[in-house]
């Protein structure tokens, strides 16, 4: 198993390098205007090791509509650098307004630039630089799905043996003010809001006040009180059974996210669920948002606190302060980014605090980077959980092993690994926990419904992390 691992990680690694390699060998071939009329284009940006004596080596610019993407060598001086530029002919290229020439013109880079290419007639063209110091390889990746899949904004960060060795915001937090994304920037995670809440949930399992196998509904169910009329198969319901998405209640309708239960509250929700129909429990895996709703409200029942409340208590145990239950846009926190729906679906639709522990948790890169360090079973920091909760937890499920309690398992991209993605509309995420000791984090403020967007955004995590796996830090 560990050679296959290792193997697979090489071949990806090498199969990347090849491509960066390729890239970044030579300045791209220039691509003409396609439009007589608009001889105004910004054709190709970069920084040339010979032109600027920070750089350790050349740096290309990545082209995304108006939008230019450049990593520059870690150590370099981004506030006086030299670029090169291709532009249309008899064109001219202006930045804060100063007429640029390429190669010469010195330039403070720090912040987001705005270079103004006008043709021969007079017409302008406006194109955004983002610069930023950092390794080219890892960025490259994220800039080329963020260009595939139209996405605004995204934070990522890497750790290797419970240290953060990589963390950068590419694009825009907030497209509207241009406001650039920083891996301190809040995004909402979706479903990865599950693995929060099972965390909760092992915790007070540890603490000996739940047990995995103690009944939900029906006599001595934790929630009997508030819902005594139940079918037998509904009283045989575990917390175990809710974690492993196997109660017997179906995927679809999601009673949790589908729009026609909108306005209905949590129990109104349950009090459908419970009417509706239902086989075994403990036999079928069916992914079910509506079971970590319940968990939800089995958290605030035993522990008598609101669930964000007793969250942040549990979180606040491995020094985490900044993660929080989001709103709606009005109440957007001022380092949470926006959202950016698309395919005219309404990520601001969502009932942020009705579906909070399924999928309505919000937190950066960084903090969750932390969690994972205080739950990854090494020794370097602290654990919050116990190595026996811990494997409580990570035990995958008889009836299917690629799901454990809250967190996927055993896919070929991550053999041995512990991982979940997050989809909402304007929303896409993605966390792995290496046993390696590696492990990585994506974080989108848009999600594309282009086909192939979720298995690519699978590669992406996959071919970071085996980079980190193989970089010298």
């Amino acid at each position: 198993m560990a050679i296959n691992k290792y193997l697979r990680r090489f071949l990806s690694i090498a199969t990347i390098i090849a491509v960066i390699a390729v890239s970044c060998s030579k300045d791209p071939v220039p691509e003409p205007s396609t439009s007589k009329s608009h001889l105004n284009d910004l054709i190709s940006f970069s920084f040339l090791r010979s032109d600027n004596p920070s750089l350790t080596q050349d740096c290309y610019g990545f082209k995304s509509a108006n939008t230019y993407y450049l990593t520059v060598t870690q150590g370099a001086n981004i506030s006086s650098l030299k670029g090169r530029f291709t532009i249309s002919p008899k064109a001219t290229a202006k930045i804060g307004g100063v007429l640029q020439e390429s190669g010469v013109s010195l330039i403070d880079y720090t912040n987001t630039m705005d270079i103004v290419v006008t043709s021969e007639s007079g017409r302008s063209n406006t194109y955004k630089l983002l610069v930023q110091e950092g390794r080219g390889i890892f960025d490259n990746l994220v800039y080329a799905f963020m260009h595939k899949f139209s996405i605004p904004g995204i934070s990522f960060a890497l750790a290797k043996d419970e240290q953060i060795v990589y963390k950068k915001g590419a694009g825009f937090a907030i497209q509207e003010t241009w406001e650039r994304t920083r891996p301190d920037h809040l995004f909402r995670l979706a479903s990865i809001s599950k693995q929060f809440t099972t965390i909760c949930i092992m915790k007070l399992i540890q603490d000996g006040r739940l047990s995995l196998n103690r009944n939900v509904f029906g006599s001595g169910g934790v929630l009997e009180s508030e819902f005594p009329n139940v079918t037998q198969l509904a009283s045989t319901v575990t917390i175990k059974n809710l974690l492993e998405h196997n109660s017997g209640w179906p995927k679809s309708p999601d009673l949790m996210f589908d729009s026609p239960y909108y306005g209905q509250t949590l129990d109104q929700r349950i009090v459908r669920m419970l009417s509706g129909p239902q086989t075994t429990p403990g036999v079928t895996y069916a992914y079910y948002n509506m079971g970590f709703g319940v968990l939800g409200k089995i958290i605030e029942k035993i522990t008598g606190k609101n669930f964000e409340v007793y969250m942040k208590e549990v979180l606040a145990l491995a020094g985490i302060t900044d993660v929080h239950v989001g709103g709606d846009k009005l109440q957007r926190r001022s380092n949470e980014v926006v959202y950016y729906s698309q395919n005219g679906t309404n990520g601001y639709a969502n009932e942020m605090q009705l579906i909070a522990s399924a999928g309505g948790i919000i937190a950066s890169t960084e903090q969750m980077m932390k969690l994972m360090f205080h739950i990854d079973g090494f020794t370097k920091v602290p654990d919050i959980i116990t190595p026996q909760t811990r494997s409580m937890m990570l035990t995958p499920s008889p009836n299917y092993n690629r799901y454990a309690l809250g967190w996927m398992c055993n896919h070929s991209y991550f053999p041995g690994d512990y991982y979940h993605t997050g989809n909402l509309s304007g929303t896409a995420t993605m966390w792995v926990m290496g046993n390696d000791g590696i492990n990585g984090v994506i974080l989108c403020n848009s999600r594309s419904y282009i086909t192939g967007f979720d298995d690519e955004l699978y590669g992406l995590l996959r071919d970071i992390v085996n980079l980190a796996s193989a970089a010298t830090w």
